[in-house]
C-alpha cells in the first residue's frame, strides 16, 4: 500500500456512500481526506485558503456542478490534480471532463486498484 501521509484529498461527492467507498480504499495509505458535499462548497473551501494535494470531483452535484467548480478551481489553483469521478463512461463524458479542466478521469463504480493507481500517478509521478 502507498504512503500518502504527507498528502491531503478533497472528495467532492453528493452521495455518502461513495465517500465511504473511497475512505475505505484508501485507509491504509495515511492520506487526510476533507469531503465536500456540493461543487460550492468545494469552491469555497479552496477560495478560504484550503489547499489538497489532489481532488477527487463528482461531475453530477447540487448547487454547482463538477464541471464549473473544476473550472473555477483550476484558475485558482491550475497545479492541483483534479481527477472527475461519473457513472457514466461514454467517450464524450471523458473528454468533456477534460475538456472542463479535469487531468484524468475514472467511472463508478472504479475498480479499487485503479483508483490508487490514478492517485499514486498524481501524487508522486506527476500524472505521468
Amino acid at each position: 500500500m502507498p504512503d500518502f501521509s504527507k498528502f491531503t484529498l478533497l472528495v467532492v461527492e453528493d452521495d455518502i456512500v461513495s465517500v465511504e467507498l473511497v475512505k475505505s480504499v484508501l485507509a491504509d495509505t495515511g492520506i487526510r481526506i476533507e469531503h465536500a458535499i456540493t461543487g460550492l462548497e468545494a469552491v469555497k473551501m479552496i477560495k478560504r485558503g484550503f489547499k489538497p494535494d489532489i481532488i477527487l470531483m463528482d461531475m453530477r452535484l447540487p448547487e454547482m456542478d463538477g464541471y464549473q467548480a473544476t473550472g473555477i478551481i483550476k484558475e485558482l489553483h491550475p497545479e492541483i490534480p483534479i481527477i472527475a469521478q461519473t457513472a457514466f463512461a461514454m467517450t464524450e463524458d471523458r473528454q468533456k471532463c477534460l475538456a472542463a479542466g479535469c487531468d484524468e478521469y475514472i467511472t463508478k463504480p472504479y475498480d479499487e486498484a485503479v483508483l490508487l493507481e490514478i492517485i499514486t500517478d498524481f501524487l508522486y509521478n506527476n500524472g505521468e
